[in-house]
């Protein structure tokens, strides 16, 4: 039986080394706010957001410019009995230009609509950017709890291979049973079967990180630091306000709806004519009998447009800014909405792995490890049989899990709630 108290007190030593462990990470730990700079840096979607937002920001100038100039040259009033500039008076060389002049503030409002949808798009990358870090940290986290799982359950396989020793060598000099020991080989398969899982997982985790920071999805990408959890203090009506107040969604919905503002003022600006002012040179030759005596001409006139079909144009234009000033005031709304549930809802589940991790911290883990601390104690005089050790040890282990589990679930969850608000809190 010497060898039966070898395995136990090597049991009880690991134990007491895992209870008070935990994951130790290397030189070649992750940064994350490293990894949220180079994600920032380099991620596609990002990217798109930002030539977008380019590409709207030069339609401004754009749309509070007039239209060019147009230049017209003729060789006006020639005989074509002759083609000869010098057979009558009338003929000459003309050359004018003319402008396009608007009714007065329908470019400055095109271009406030023109402004409106460029912030717009900048809030809308802005509102990216949030959600880029807040993948970086989800993915993040993730890899720092299989880390700690993969951790966790590689010392209890090392302190399974020990049960399933004691459990042979008692069978073997006929103290023990064989269904002992056939327990401890599955229950050792089983851990070794997660494992395999876990790690499984934790590749697709870096791959998912891989993604987000633009690499191949097979790059490596080291090992998170231990996670801690997050003081968190705030109230969900202050949570709310900092969202309305800041999320870059909210503030492009609003922009939206002042572009629509804008473009109907355009509209209705639109039901006045707009003007045509031109200029008219003409050069003439000198003819016998010219009561000018060969003087060029000039002319200058102004022209408009008749918005006669205002039914059917104009007015059809300002429905449509109207109806889409409609439609994004009930996104603004519902998107509010829809922020003030998510914040109540992420609140609710931070609050709850918050609870959790503290009554895995302070009473279920030591409770547990003093249970199957009690549980050695007693096998080791044959009062506890070796299923109900088993059973203890693996309770310990899921425990374990569970805790690392709330810990990072936690920080996920405050990540998310960053991301909904708009600003970094914590």
């Amino acid at each position: 039986m010497g060898i039966v108290w070898t395995y136990l007190k090597r049991v009880v030593v690991g134990i007491l080394i895992f209870g008070g462990s935990t994951y130790t990470a290397n030189a070649e730990d992750l940064n994350l706010s490293v990894l949220i700079d180079e994600a920032l840096d380099n991620n596609p979607e990002l990217q798109v957001l930002k030539h977008r937002w380019t590409a709207f920001e030069t339609r401004v100038p754009q749309a509070g410019a007039l239209d060019d100039p147009m230049f017209k040259f003729e060789a006006s009033n020639l005989p074509l009995s002759s083609f000869d500039y010098n057979s009558t008076p009338m003929s000459g060389n003309q050359l004018s230009v003319s402008q396009m002049i608007p009714f007065p503030g329908t470019l400055a409002a095109k271009e406030r609509a023109a402004r409106h949808a460029s912030s717009s798009a900048e809030e809308l990358y802005l509102d990216r950017e949030g959600f880029i870090v807040n993948m970086v940290k989800q993915a993040y986290f993730s890899l720092s709890f299989l880390d700690q799982a993969i951790y966790v359950t590689q010392k209890n396989e090392v302190l399974l291979q020990d049960f399933v020793h004691i459990a042979q060598t008692k069978y073997s000099v006929g103290k023990g049973l064989q269904q002992d020991v056939l327990k401890a080989q599955v229950t050792l398969s089983s851990l070794r079967d997660r494992l395999i899982n876990l790690k499984a997982m934790r590749r697709t985790a870096e791959a998912r990180m891989n993604l987000v920071l633009n690499r191949l999805p097979q790059s490596l990408v080291g090992e998170p630091s231990d996670v801690l959890i997050s003081d968190f203090d705030l109230s969900v009506e202050a949570i709310q306000q900092i969202a309305l107040d800041n999320r870059p969604m909210l503030k492009a919905l609003d922009k939206t709806v002042q572009q629509w503002q804008a473009t109907e003022e355009a509209a209705h600006r639109q039901l006045w004519p707009n003007f045509t002012f031109n200029l008219g040179y003409r050069q003439r030759a000198y003819m016998a009998g010219d009561p000018v005596k060969g003087s060029d001409f000039i002319s200058v006139g102004v022209g408009m447009n008749l918005p006669i079909f205002r039914g059917r144009k104009q007015h059809q234009k300002i429905a449509e800014a109207q109806a889409n000033t409609h439609m994004a005031t009930s996104q603004l709304e519902s998107m509010r909405q829809n922020i003030l549930f998510q914040i109540q809802t992420l609140y609710l589940a931070i609050q709850q792995h918050q609870d959790e991790a503290k009554l895995f911290q302070t009473a279920i883990l030591p409770q547990a490890e003093q249970s199957l601390s009690s549980a050695l104690a007693g096998y080791q005089v044959d009062k506890v049989d070796f299923l109900t050790l088993l059973n203890n040890q693996v309770t310990l282990f899921n425990f374990e899990i569970d805790y690392y589990k709330h810990v990072t679930e936690h920080e996920k969850k405050l990540a998310e709630l960053e991301a909904v608000t708009g600003k970094r809190l914590f």
